[in-house]
């Protein structure tokens, strides 16, 4: 049988709690998940294992999201035995989506931040003009672009170009704009049987309200709009995003 190829990952607290893990968005260069560091923080004082996921170092290759879920299943399924919170961020929300009607779907809880169930019209050409700068332009365009993107639509200042794009920046990029223009997990989130808990920006320039599907006559799954923030709520707002996460976390699993 061939050996599975290893994804990227940071691990953070007791190796012995509970198994979280966190799927991040598609970046232009890996961070070593500093950019959910407050979470991690959060699940770590709660006693979880926290496991954050580079989701491109399996998903660039691959030819759409639910190919790029089926690699990260089989990944998922060598190293943990069990997940008791599985959490995604944009990309990486879209993808634990796909996951939850199937490698998922005994996972209590679900924590998408800014992660779109599907792709609609508005989110897609949002995320084309992006596509069409990376392929024509230059990446340091697309990631100006990206970054005016992940702002609130309250603020009206255009980020500085960068001088020069990380030299991955396409190769990540790409892949994970083109996955999520025919994004669509709605089946898989309606066959999901535990706790959900979308959190996103009402002032989101990409992922808003309508991109987001609940399982439909389930209460105990529900999208959470915060006023004034783009697509980083826990960076936006922050306390209002880890009191809310913290209140999902006590609710008592179905």
């Amino acid at each position: 049988m061939e050996a599975l190829q290893q994804p990227i990952s940071a691990a953070f607290g007791p190796e012995t709690g509970p198994a979280a893990i966190v799927m991040a968005p598609m970046m232009a260069v890996w961070d070593n998940g500093a950019f959910c560091a407050p979470l991690t923080e959060q699940l770590v004082a709660r006693g979880y294992r926290v496991t954050v996921y580079d989701t491109m170092s399996l998903a660039r290759d691959c030819d759409d999201l639910p190919q790029a879920a089926a690699r990260w299943a089989a990944v998922l399924a060598e190293r943990h035995s069990s997940i008791e919170l599985a959490v995604g961020q944009a990309y990486g929300g879209a993808l634990v989506q796909y996951l939850l009607g199937g490698a998922l779907s005994a996972c209590p809880r679900f924590l998408g931040i800014s992660a779109p169930t599907f792709c609609d019209g508005p989110l897609r050409a949002g995320l084309g003009d992006i596509l069409r700068l990376l392929r024509d332009s230059s990446p340091e365009a697309a990631l100006q672009m990206l970054e005016w993107r992940v702002l609130a639509d309250h603020s009206d200042t255009m980020p500085a170009q960068p001088k020069q794009a990380p030299d991955e920046a396409a190769a990540r990029l790409a892949p994970g704009l083109s996955h999520l223009l025919d994004a669509d997990a709605r089946a898989e989130v309606a066959a999901y049987g535990g706790r959900a808990l979308w959190l996103y920006g009402e002032g989101s320039r990409l992922v808003r309200g309508s991109n987001i599907v609940p399982a439909p006559r389930r209460a105990h799954q529900r999208a959470v709009g915060l006023p004034d923030c783009g697509m980083r709520p826990l960076s936006d707002a922050q306390a209002e995003s880890i009191a809310l996460i913290e209140a999902f976390l006590d609710e008592s699993t179905i």
